[in-house]
């Protein structure tokens, strides 16, 4: 991606380095340090006069670590922080480097230890903090669920990703799919709850956006409530043995195009992104994707990510030749199993 010209207002640019386990590099500032002593951060600083948030970012990351800046992936937060009364304007990207991530150069008398974050480490961040403010570690943990393809970018829905929730349920196509569009509003409160089930179960949507940047659709897993009557359902089609199987994590990965989107394979992309989730961090024993009998895209991808045909149930969804949502729609089920992939 391509990191914006300097703002007047920004003060200070933070890197999320990631690396092949999609952890996030930490250091502890030592306890000398006036600022925030003896605390655990990301790599970053102050932006020296007429630094770009590009240079700070690779001047940063090779004084604090000796690793090089090899990609700026993603801008994944914008925001400000206060410290002795004097706030600071601060972005915070997703990047990637170059050099041996098992031996980062600490800067003597700043940083005294490492560390790799990932989803089960996030409280790391709190440790040495007195003020409570968990915004850092919300901010990690966005990062830490960031996926990236070779084609795509995949973001954890946030609060902060409604407006492009919106635009994607808007499309056409989608909103045939889901019984029309969704309203700002519904499109906000369906952002905080896939925000919510990312913190909960550590699995839910991303939104998908082309390497260079454009909105392309979502997608990711959902963690199934054992209350839900899908559960039952679905378990009623599946072989006794994944069923068993299948209930302890109750996954279901999925997607929806933009119509941009469509056609170039970037559901089945964002569906193998969803399996290595489950299959990886997770350790999910069997995954489901459904949909409409008659919604024959999304069956071919299934088939496309080696899903085999487990047979069909009935739920409230849409008929084809029927005006709107029936109760008793009929859904094509597949499963997948981690030695299928």
């Amino acid at each position: 991606m391509t990191v914006e010209p300097r703002d007047p207002e920004l003060d200070c640019v933070g890197a999320l380095i990631q690396d092949a386990r999609g952890r996030v590099f930490v250091q502890r500032r030592t306890a000398e340090r006036r600022l925030l002593p003896g605390i655990w951060d990301i790599v970053g600083g102050h932006l020296e006069p007429g630094e770009t948030p590009a240079q700070a970012l690779a001047r940063e990351i090779e004084e604090e670590t000796g690793w090089v800046l090899r990609e700026t992936v993603a801008l994944i937060a914008d925001w400000q922080w206060e410290y002795d009364g004097v706030v600071r304007r601060e972005l915070d990207y997703l990047v990637t480097v170059d050099g041996d991530l098992t031996a980062p150069r600490l800067e003597v008398g700043k940083h005294d230890a490492t560390a790799w974050v990932g989803p089960d480490d996030l409280e790391l961040l709190m440790v040495g903090r007195t003020d409570g403010d968990r915004r850092l570690l919300d901010i990690v943990g966005r990062a830490v669920r960031c996926t990236v393809t070779d084609r795509l970018r995949l973001e954890p829905v946030t609060t902060g990703h409604a407006a492009d929730l919106h635009a994607v349920q808007a499309d056409p196509w989608v909103a045939e799919w889901y019984d029309g569009a969704w309203s700002y509003d519904e499109a906000k409160a369906r952002a905080a709850w896939f925000e919510d089930q990312w913190r909960a179960d550590g699995v839910s949507k991303w939104l998908a956006y082309r390497r260079t940047g454009e909105l392309v659709g979502r997608g990711g897993l959902s963690c199934l409530a054992p209350d839900n009557p899908l559960v039952a359902a679905i378990a009623s089609v599946l072989p006794a043995s994944v069923a068993e199987v299948w209930r302890r994590d109750r996954l279901e990965v999925g997607w929806a195009l933009t119509a941009q989107g469509r056609g170039h394979g970037y559901a089945a992309e964002i569906g193998r992104a969803g399996l290595d989730l489950a299959f990886g961090k997770v350790g999910a024993a069997a995954v489901v994707a459904f949909t409409e009998q008659h919604n024959q895209a999304s069956r071919a991808v299934m088939a496309r990510l080696g899903m085999r045909f487990a047979g069909e149930f009935t739920a409230e969804g849409l008929r084809e030749g029927a005006a709107g949502v029936v109760p008793d729609a009929a859904f094509a089920l597949c499963v997948i199993g981690p030695d299928v992939r």
